[in-house]
């Protein structure tokens, strides 16, 4: 009796690992877990909030503009290196700001944060998964973006641990070494360009071919970049995005509001980590209603779970049960950032011409993102309170979930109408 060879797993999802080293654990472990150093390295020497979070501020302005650069690079050269060189920029620098004890430092290490971040933040996973996977892409996507909310989960509380224990800077450069050394590892390991360039097929190929069902002609539909120009919807689309990456940014806020309130510095941390943990469940959750309800209803309703999470945390006062279900709450509309920008882009305008047309999105993701640190810092800086800054997040959610059926609505009626 003949045995079935066993299949050999498709190269593709190492490609996953890949993407858990330069995205994941860079963006997990040190950039998504922030806001727990902002208040012992105000206390350290004195800073104000703004001069503190001028970094955060700079990065996303520099990547703006070495996002376009970084595209070029990531089709002409090989991404193994090119991710390797930012993986190292960003481990590098971030380990000589555990010794920050100058803003100019800091703001040197925003620069550097800045460049490589243009490379893996946005563009990297989604250019290598569509490369790889021609199958199970949004699950990848899916897998990718858990991982990182998974990382920061883990990352926030051992680093307010390491924190307490021994101190800001120790902690800083505990987490920036481990993240470097891991992130480098995996990314040079197991980043390859594409699968032609290893004498593969993109993974799901085979299963395509012997079903003899081709991509479906419709998902090839889609508005030109002219037309998308020419249409108010993709203007409205890229205020909503850059108003949910505005109010999404404000968890980075969290640590330190619970540090200097009642709530202490421990109920915060653990905050980010339901954030995260939230986050990761929302955007599974997410992902099934846009395939089964609509991005109307999805759009809408994780724009009022964001709302109504934020609110929840704002009148928890010393209420710690209160304020953690507020967040996990918040999970839903922090999710937005990563399935609800790019779906509505897809529902608005199809993937004809995605990649051009959600590049001017991630621009303006990029450049709310520098707005927002600033804005909640000068808020605390003159009212010496996060009252607005809790307000105006709750605005930005409302608005957005007057502004998303709106949008789809001039969507439909402006290039498809042609």
């Amino acid at each position: 009796m003949g045995t079935t060879p066993a299949r050999k797993i498709h190269y593709a999802w190492f490609i996953l690992i890949a993407c858990i080293g330069f995205y994941a654990l860079p963006i997990g472990i040190i950039g998504n877990t922030a806001g727990i150093f902002v208040a012992p390295v105000m206390q350290a020497y004195g800073w104000s909030q703004t001069d503190a979070l001028m970094y955060r501020t700079i990065q996303p302005l520099v990547a703006a503009i070495f996002t376009p650069i970084a595209g070029r690079l990531m089709a002409k050269y090989d991404p193994r290196w090119l991710l390797t060189f930012a993986v190292a920029l960003f481990g590098v620098t971030s380990i000589w700001s555990s010794f920050g004890d100058l803003l100019w430092i800091w703001n040197v290490y925003g620069v550097a944060y800045g460049i490589s971040s243009a490379f893996f933040m946005y563009l990297a996973v989604p250019t290598l998964v569509n490369s790889w996977f021609k199958r199970d892409t949004g699950l990848v996507l899916g897998l990718s973006a858990a991982a990182l909310s998974i990382t920061a989960a883990i990352a926030s509380p051992v680093g307010n641990m390491l924190i307490v224990a021994y101190g800001w800077q120790v902690a800083r450069l505990i987490m920036s070494s481990v993240m470097t050394v891991l992130s480098l590892v995996l990314t040079v390991v197991f980043t390859r360009k594409n699968p032609e360039s290893m004498g593969l097929l993109p993974y799901g190929t085979d299963e395509q071919s012997a079903s003899g069902v081709d991509e479906p002609q419709g998902e090839e539909a889609g508005a030109t970049l002219r037309q998308a120009m020419r249409s108010p919807a993709l203007y409205i689309l890229i205020l909503i995005s850059g108003l949910i990456v505005m109010a999404a940014a404000f968890f980075q806020q969290i640590p330190a509001f619970a540090s200097m309130g009642s709530l202490g510095a421990a109920a915060g941390a653990l905050a980010v980590t339901i954030v995260m943990i939230g986050g990761t469940a929302a955007k599974f959750v997410l992902g099934w209603l846009c395939d089964h309800v609509g991005m109307t209803g999805t759009g809408v309703t994780a724009m009022l779970c964001g709302a109504l999470g934020i609110f929840l945390a704002f009148i928890a006062g010393s209420n710690v049960a209160l304020f953690y279900v507020g967040m996990a709450i918040f999970g839903f509309g922090y999710a937005a950032l990563t399935v609800i920008n790019p779906m509505l882009a897809r529902e608005s305008f199809g993937i004809r011409n995605y990649p051009q047309i959600y590049s001017w999105v991630s621009t303006s993701i990029f450049l709310f993102t520098a707005v927002s640190f600033m804005v909640y810092a000068q808020i605390y800086d003159r009212t010496g309170s996060y009252d607005m800054c809790f307000m105006l997040v709750i605005g930005i959610y409302l608005l957005c979930a007057i502004l998303i059926p709106i949008m789809l609505k001039i969507a439909k009626r402006s290039w498809r109408a042609e």
